[in-house]
């Protein structure tokens, strides 16, 4: 028979563990109120990717989604996009293979200003190559 104290330990215990499963499985992603932004847009038109280059660069005006970008750009590459969603490895990916065609000098630029000592960016275009 079951006393109370082992009955409210059990208790307890299970949702402890319910609790800790469910830190664990949560992936943390950055903010996903940015999943869904017209890259396409972004990417078909030269001048306006110009215009985010020389905000990553610090060499021009940034757009608020330019200044979260570019707050979130070190990391990104440092960590192989740990924390993004599949819709932000999607827009990095684009982002990044439009610079480098558009722009490869500045995207040579951008490269070494986020990895100077290139330990991560290849480690980066792998995870969001996929």
């Amino acid at each position: 028979m079951c006393g109370p104290n082992k009955t409210h330990f059990k208790v307890t215990l299970f949702f402890m563990y319910v609790f800790i499963a469910s830190v664990f499985a949560q992936e943390k992603f950055y903010d996903r109120r940015y999943d869904y932004y017209d890259i396409d847009n972004l990417i078909q038109n030269v001048r306006l990717l110009k215009k985010y280059l020389d905000c990553f660069l610090e060499k021009g005006p940034c757009t608020p989604i330019g200044r979260v970008f570019r707050q979130l750009l070190p990391e990104a590459i440092a960590t192989a996009c740990k924390k993004c969603s599949p819709s932000q490895r999607r827009l990095a990916r684009k982002t990044f293979n439009a610079l480098r065609n558009h722009f490869p000098e500045g995207h040579d630029e951008l490269i070494k200003k986020l990895d100077p000592k290139t330990k991560y960016y290849a480690a980066f275009q792998k995870a969001i190559a996929n």
